[in-house]
């Protein structure tokens, strides 16, 4: 496994150095970041700063239990911790259901870019929709994981620290099967696809929780659209052929 992770990250890291890849990654990180700060405008100011507010003690009765309770210094500070750490997961949140469809907008183009790039021997054929296939996966996805964070909002907002690893662990395998699902897609139908999880599980598992890693490093996550979708088509790619008969 260790080797399989170095070899992907070096051959992605020569892709990067290629023209056509940057200029790929340029137009996702533009992409991405007006929608993630459209988005974390809404979320962040409207929503959950409002949320925080309400712990403002001027918000209640100077003679109340309540008033005394936020007052106190230790109480100020926890609520910061809490609000850092749930701030941190926030822009994470919001990015990964944009880093899905922003995905599905370039897989092709990386996808085939990589199998000329390395030489790659890949014969399936591409499906004539293929381009809407795979913008119509990465949407679904995209909500899929949007909701499902959402009913897990509760443990990103009491938990501080543990948020983190919670958020990994539980993304590191949507974003997994999102990323891969969005070339396979293009390629096979739903029966195959399950069989390629099923075989390729540790491997896509592994190269989830990196993107996600990568989604929490301020800067670095305006790269991790492209960044996965460089990964998942040198999984692909260099995988044993007879899983995909």
């Amino acid at each position: 496994m260790f080797d399989f992770i170095k070899d992907v990250f070096n051959k992605t890291i020569i892709d990067l150095e290629n023209p056509k890849i940057l200029r790929t990654l340029i137009y996702s990180i533009l992409i991405t970041a007006i929608i993630a700060i459209l988005f974390f405008i809404i979320f962040y100011y409207f929503l959950f700063s409002a949320l925080f507010n309400l712990s403002d003690p001027s918000n209640f009765d100077e003679d109340g239990i309540l008033y005394y309770i936020f007052s106190l210094k230790f109480i100020s500070i926890l609520l910061g911790i809490i609000q850092f750490f749930t701030s941190w997961i926030l822009i994470s949140l919001i990015l990964v259901p944009i880093g899905s469809i922003v995905s599905g907008l370039f897989a092709e183009k990386i996808f085939f870019d990589i199998k000329n790039v390395h030489n790659y021997k890949w014969n399936n054929p591409l499906k004539k929709n293929a381009f809407y296939l795979s913008n119509k996966y990465a949407l679904t996805s995209a909500c899929k994981s949007f909701l499902i964070n959402i009913l897990i909002l509760p443990l990103y907002l009491l938990l501080p620290i543990a948020n983190i690893f919670i958020f990994i662990g539980i993304n590191g395998l949507l974003i997994g099967r999102e990323f891969c699902g969005n070339f396979l897609i293009q390629f096979f139908e739903k029966n195959q696809i399950k069989i390629v999880n099923i075989h390729l599980s540790n491997k896509i598992y592994i190269l989830g929780v990196i993107i996600v890693i990568l989604y929490t490093i301020p800067i670095i996550n305006l790269l991790a659209p492209t960044i996965a979708n460089l990964l998942f088509s040198h999984l692909i790619l260099q995988s044993n052929k007879s899983i995909f008969r």
